[in-house]
């Protein structure tokens, strides 16, 4: 849909530990214990403590297997922003990198607390 927000928006990412990760049929959640969460709406890279990486597409419904459970208890430690790409690192060394698009649809919105009032950003 849109670029990545600048680094200053993101920075609540920081600090934020996976304790949860839902797939739907479309989209990917990473729900952070201390609040807020990451939704995913499209393609992503999964880069894991083996560091293999695993392309995931959320619309690929015929997808091989997802290590995804590798980053339950992880935190982000730092990310760096381009204009349609956002890598985050996480302690353990793996590492997500969210893409995005310019165009009519959502690729994915960050929540800042589990409290909609809070806000969120699209991308």
């Amino acid at each position: 849909m849109r670029r990545f927000p600048a680094e200053a928006q993101l920075q609540f990412l920081v600090g934020k530990e996976v304790g949860q990760i839902r797939l739907d049929p479309h989209s990917v959640q990473f729900i952070f214990w201390n609040g807020g969460m990451i939704h995913v709406d499209h393609d992503f890279v999964h880069v894991a403590d083996d560091k293999k990486s695993y392309d995931c597409d959320c619309t690929a419904h015929t997808a091989p297997p997802l290590l995804l459970h590798r980053l339950i208890a992880k935190t982000i430690t730092l990310f760096e922003v381009e204009p349609l790409r956002l890598t985050l690192a996480f302690n353990d060394g793996q590492k997500l990198i969210l893409h995005s698009e310019e165009g009519p649809h959502e690729c994915g919105q960050f929540w800042f607390s589990d409290d909609i009032a809070d806000g969120y950003i699209v991308y």
